[in-house]
């Protein structure tokens, strides 16, 4: 989980149009107002891509996948040159259609915002407080927690042990703790996730 950096997308634009490239954003995890806008490359102005991906959130359970595709690649793929067994089905979409209309709500967003503060701010007052993080990054309710060098590795295990109190965190390599709430959560719910997972750092550094 590292967000790129202001300019990024932008100047990955540029290169694409001088080698006259297709610029494309994997929004499978990120987009679908993870990270507080709709699609995370939102956060930088003036960035339009050829080809978005999305999944997963886009059918809230129910499977589903789709490519957006702009002018320059709009007739890459003609009728017939793509195909799959369950592509189109009604079902899918309509859940896809429900699922649209709700993530872009002003409602989810702002929620989004709200919670990622508290996210954020608890988190950097545990890595303070425990010493176990070196930095915590992220957009929205898509955050990483860095563990510090002499836990390394050991992010697996960290995760276990906040199972056992009651929460459960990702990970996002063996160094990184992967934290990813429902966009609905309440404040009540943030507040108890992350007192669980204050109590499952401590735990596992009081036995380390």
């Amino acid at each position: 989980i590292v967000p790129a950096a202001p300019g990024f997308l932008r100047h990955l634009r540029a290169l694409c149009d001088k080698h006259d490239a297709l610029l494309v954003f994997d929004e499978i995890q990120s987009g679908m107002a993870r990270t507080g806008h709709f699609l995370a490359y939102e956060a930088e102005e003036g960035v339009q891509p050829d080809v978005v991906t999305l999944a997963k959130a886009l059918g809230c359970g129910i499977p589903i996948g789709a490519m957006l595709v702009g002018e320059r690649a709009e007739n890459v793929l003609q009728f017939g040159s793509h195909g799959s067994t369950f592509g189109g089905n009604p079902i899918m979409a309509n859940v896809a259609l429900a699922a649209l209309g709700k993530l872009q709500s002003p409602e989810i967003i702002a929620n989004v915002t709200r919670q990622s503060d508290a996210l954020f701010s608890a988190l950097r007052r545990m890595g303070e407080e425990l010493g176990i993080f070196t930095e915590v990054r992220g957009r929205g309710l898509m955050v990483g927690a860095v563990l510090k060098e002499q836990w390394h590795g050991k992010a697996g295990d960290i995760t276990e042990v906040c199972r056992q109190h009651g929460v459960l965190v990702l990970v996002a390599g063996p160094n990184v703790l992967r934290f990813l709430p429902a966009l609905t959560i309440t404040d009540e719910e943030m507040a108890d996730g992350l007192k669980r997972v204050e109590s499952g750092l401590k735990a596992y550094l009081a036995q380390a």
